[in-house]
């Protein structure tokens, strides 16, 4: 299992000691997908969370064009050198970013694991589409 976990905020400035992480998953058991979890530390309803499934393709492609039109939107801001996640949940979308060398860092280890377009067998296809539907595409 690859993972990257990057702090989104941090509250430490506001005294509550809050933080929002997103952290990005990918197996070699289900290489198509990436998923995202995205948590609040100390866990708050007010804060965003949830878990969102995606290809792994999609992420590669998002950090350089903007993609997506459902329950994941990735966009680059080439500016800052970051990349956007815009996720859906409940009551309004979680936007957040990551720096864009961090998300290219993770899908280059995994690639090293599985390169793409290795990892279409049957199994792994219907291993996502599993997943997907479980997860109603988007956020739990």
């Amino acid at each position: 299992m690859i993972t990257a976990e990057v702090v989104i905020a941090d509250g430490g400035s506001t005294g509550r000691g809050r933080r929002t992480v997103l952290r990005l998953v990918w197996s070699p058991d289900d290489p198509l997908a990436v998923r995202l979890e995205l948590t609040a530390q100390p866990d708050h309803p007010a804060l965003p969370r949830g878990e969102w499934v995606v290809l792994r393709d999609f992420l590669r492609y998002g950090l350089d064009e903007s993609t997506g039109d459902g329950e994941v939107r990735i966009r680059p801001d080439d500016l800052r050198d970051r990349v956007w996640f815009e996720l859906a949940r409940p009551g309004r979308a979680a936007c957040v970013s990551v720096p864009r060398d961090i998300a290219r860092d993770f899908l280059d280890r995994t690639e090293q694991c599985v390169r793409c377009g290795d990892e279409r067998s049957d199994g792994a296809i219907d291993a996502l589409l599993d997943r997907l539907l479980r997860s109603d595409g988007g956020a739990r």
